[in-house]
């Protein structure tokens, strides 16, 4: 029990970072979520913005909380104290909470990272743009972060960087670079493009596509038949080589990639074939995606998914029913689990669907959401509530690979700026409906076969 008004507004102060970490932590987990909307993401965070906010008026004593928080608290605290620190300009202790990383905690760095993006100070900019230069492991890739996601001038810092940096830092480096529309980037990112590593390779993919070079798509061409890392960028950069190619290679494969791939290519051709995928269960979900993403169906299904069983966790008796195949239940006799609503992964659903709709679709024209690929449709599909998040990603890709255009936007951004930049593209597209044909196939804003 508080005695003094002090200790009151330090328990008040705590609580704050408490329930603001687990706003923060639950916001991650609900882009995965296939019943939770992304706008609806957006309560989360007007949630946690009135707890980093109360931070922010707790002034001085608050500041004292946050500061002890962040060095001794989860990586949910860290964010909520790491954004305080930016609001009131206490440049020091970011610093110090640099000093205190583990660089092997990637929760930790991440959280740091996601506090930089949406709350670096301008005033701040040059002197961290000098950090990042400097390659440091701690700073580079969370600096990185937060300047590719702002989308600020540092492609001569982060190609330094990249000299100096551990291995493991190259792929945010990478990413960033694909975001800050660095011309003089484009040698290096395909020395990367060749890396040992897969990850740096993938991110130097798309990197190169966003700034529009062609090699990078052949390069990817190239290797898809041996790789899986190039087929998700082919999937958003790739022309009507591609489409061949991995249409082929679907057949011979179940990767959840070029599945994925295949609906964004929008061919009707291969809603058959996708449709055919659903029976196997560990393609199921990817060919779901793939059919909404090409069809716009909206075709759903409410089903029970039962919870994964660990053995250890079970009771001797429990056990014994699992190996005779019995699943273990609660104390009422109903099974572990949830019921949820997701994409149908029924095949006799969207065979139906196919049967009654499938004369709309024309050969040779590309498809997207149900109708002929534009920015249109692609913003359309970022507007859209229940788009899932990985085709929404994919879709902000797009409009910069296919299109040229980049409006900043990451679906991971809060659902305010989001929406601004939203209505920013929207604004786009309407002054330039006539300068992209439905359904062809574009890369860095100009038209290819």
């Amino acid at each position: 029990m508080a005695t003094s008004t002090r200790s009151f507004l330090i328990e008040l102060y705590e609580e704050y970072l408490e329930e603001a970490s687990f706003l923060y932590e639950q916001r991650k987990t609900l882009f995965v979520n296939p019943e939770i909307t992304w706008r609806k993401i957006g309560e989360f965070e007007e949630r946690l913005e009135a707890h980093i906010d109360g931070l922010v008026v707790g002034d001085k004593l608050a500041l004292e909380v946050c500061k002890r928080h962040a060095a001794e608290g989860d990586f949910g605290e860290l964010f909520a104290a790491t954004s305080v620190f930016c609001r009131q300009d206490q440049r020091d202790f970011v610093l110090a909470a640099f000093d205190q990383l583990d660089p092997e905690d990637a929760p930790k760095a991440g959280a740091i990272a996601d506090a930089l993006k949406y709350e670096l100070p301008d005033a701040w900019i040059r002197d961290f743009l000098t950090l990042l230069e400097s390659g440091q492991p701690k700073l580079a890739p969370i600096l990185a972060r937060a300047f590719g996601y702002r989308r600020l001038e540092a492609g001569p810092q982060l190609l330094k960087a990249m000299k100096r940096c551990t291995p493991s830092a190259l792929p945010q480096l990478v990413w960033a670079l694909g975001r800050s529309g660095y011309e003089q980037a484009k040698a290096p990112l395909f020395d990367y493009l060749q890396s040992e590593d897969e990850p740096v390779r993938s991110a130097a993919a798309l990197a190169l596509m966003r700034l529009g070079e062609p090699r990078a798509v052949q390069y990817c061409l190239d290797k898809a038949q041996s790789s899986v890392w190039p087929i998700l960028p082919l999937g958003m950069a790739g022309g009507r080589d591609t489409l061949a190619m991995l249409t082929e290679l679907a057949k011979r494969s179940d990767g959840a990639d070029c599945l994925i791939a295949l609906g964004l290519l929008g061919d009707p051709a291969n809603v058959p074939f996708l449709i055919n995928r659903l029976e196997q269960p560990e393609s199921a979900a990817s060919a779901a995606m793939a059919l909404q993403c090409l069809t716009g169906a909206e075709r759903h299904e409410t089903v029970f998914i039962p919870d994964e069983m660990e053995e250890d966790e079970l009771f001797e008796s429990e056990r014994e029913d699992l190996k005779q195949g019995k699943q273990p239940t609660r104390g009422d006799g109903r099974p572990f689990g949830s019921t949820v609503t997701r994409l149908s992964q029924e095949p006799a659903a969207w065979n139906q669907w196919w049967r009654e709709n499938g004369d709309r679709f024309s050969p040779g024209i590309r498809y997207r959401g149900g109708g002929p690929i534009s920015p249109v449709r692609l913003v359309g599909m970022l507007r859209a509530a229940g788009t899932p998040h990985r085709l929404r990603e994919c879709c902000s890709e797009e409009l910069v690979t296919r299109y040229g255009q980049d409006f900043g936007l990451e679906v991971d951004a809060p659902v305010v700026r989001q929406l601004g930049q939203l209505a920013e593209a929207e604004a786009w597209t309407g002054s330039n409906s006539g300068r992209f044909r439905e359904g062809a196939w574009y890369f860095a804003g100009y038209a290819r076969d």
